[in-house]
Parts: C-alpha cells; structure tokens; sequence
C-alpha cells in the first residue's frame, strides 16, 4: 500500500489544473498594464489636444474677424477721403481752366487794345511838310553839303538836331531815306579819351562801322561820323566811316514828332 500512496501525493503535487498564486510560488507579482487602459489615455491625450487645437482656431478666427473690421473700415473712411479729394481736384481743375480762358480773353483784348492804341498814335503823330515819320520821330535829309557843326546849327533852326541812331530798323530806314548818299549824323569824337558820343551827350552803344574803319584809327583830334548807303542786310550792316569834321556833306535831322488828340 505504501507504493499507491506516494503516487497519489505526486499526482496532487503535479496537478496544473489549479493556478499557482505568487504567495505559493514565493515569486514577486509583475505589473502589467491592460490595453483598455491604454486606450483610455490615448483618448484623453486626444481631446485635450482636439481642444486646444479648437480654442487656437476660434482665437484666430476671432483676429481674422477683427482684422477685417479695422480693413474694412479704414478702407471706407480712405475712400471717403479719396472721393472727396477727386472732386476737390475736378472743382480745382474746373477753376484753373475757367481761370485760363479769362486769361486768354483778356489777353485778346490787351493784344486790341494795343493795336487800337497804336493806331490812334500812329494817326495823331504828325510831321512838318518835307519830314519823314518813322516811329516817332520826323526825319529831314537836306539838300544842301555843309561842315558837322554848321550842319548841326542848321537843325537847331528848324528845332531838331542831327539824327542819333538807335536801331538796326532805323538804320534801314535812313539807308532808305538818303540811298546812294552820305550824310553826317550826330556822332561825334572829340578826343581819343572822350571817345565817341551823340549829340545828346550819350556814348555809342551799338556800331555800325564799315570795314577797315576803327574806334581809334583816326589820329586827329576830332572827327565826326557819316552815314554811308549801304546794301540792306539786317544781320551785317556796315555802313559809318570817320571824316574830317569840316567835310562838306548833307545831313539828316530829327526831331520829336507831335502829337493832335483824336477823340473817336
């Protein structure tokens, strides 16, 4: 019998059915984490983030929002402005041309009124019979050849004196008057240090001396200018020479012309 009982106390020993508890085996207990519980702070992970994802995107929505007012606004009030200011500039621009065609108007009527004026003036000036009018001045060429000053005095009769040029015009014009001729004017040079003066008292500004001839060519203490014809050329005339004050030549006069009021 003694055989039968150690097997039964094996098979006891042996039986696997039964779980062993760590407490039987002496081992120490392992923790182990069950899927569900992963999951489960997955999940919480997710919706902390899902919020917050949320309230960054409402927060953003909410900037767009404001951010578009503020555009919104300011660009109305930059239009507003801006409409203003256009019709501000057409109003102006209206102004400066209404500005301009009152300009242009009285510029007509200045350029008629002128010419209006210029005719009375040219029909109230009035010579002396045997002068000749140019501007307004009356021109007299004698017929007669006689020295600078005695030429002069004979002028001073007639209450004139010899014809001081100021101009390329007036140059023609006498060319004109005296053509093919020489005659004195009222040039004079009575030293080489008081140089060349008019009969007025002025000195030459504007020379017309033909070639060869000089400011200081002649050594003689006083000579006296001659106007000499020349072949009309506006750009070059050439046309005064020096001459020995008691040359015997015609002369040309001028004096003021006069004036009658003419009342239209």
């Amino acid at each position: 019998m003694e055989p039968e009982e150690e097997i039964y106390v094996n098979l006891e020993e042996l039986d696997l059915s039964k779980p062993q508890r760590p407490e039987d085996t002496g081992a120490k207990p392992m923790k182990t984490e069950s899927l569900a519980e992963r999951e489960t702070r997955t999940c919480s992970w997710f919706k902390v983030a899902t919020l917050c994802l949320g309230l960054l995107s409402f927060l953003l929505l909410l900037s767009v929002m404001a951010v578009s007012v503020l555009y919104q606004r300011d660009f109305s009030q930059l239009s507003r402005d801006l409409a203003n200011q256009t019709g501000e500039r057409n109003q102006l621009l209206m102004m400066y041309q209404n500005l301009t065609n009152e300009r242009d108007q009285l510029g007509v009527s200045l350029k008629m009124a002128e010419h209006h004026l210029d005719q009375m003036r040219t029909d109230s000036v009035t010579c002396p019979a045997g002068w000749r009018r140019f501007g307004c001045s009356c021109y007299l060429l004698s017929s007669l050849r006689n020295s600078w000053e005695s030429s002069r005095s004979q002028c001073s009769w007639n209450g004139a004196d010899l014809v001081i040029i100021n101009s390329q015009e007036e140059m023609v014009f006498l060319n004109k008057l005296g053509a093919q001729l020489k005659f004195w004017i009222g040039l004079k040079q009575t030293s080489q240090e008081a140089g060349w003066k008019w009969t007025d008292g002025s000195f030459s500004r504007t020379m017309y001396w033909q070639y060869r001839q000089s400011l200081w060519s002649q050594p003689r203490t006083q000579s006296c200018a001659a106007f000499n014809s020349f072949q009309s050329s506006l750009w070059d005339i050439r046309s005064w020479s020096h001459e020995m004050c008691s040359l015997q030549l015609q002369w040309v006069c001028e004096k003021k012309a006069s004036y009658s009021l003419i009342f239209s």
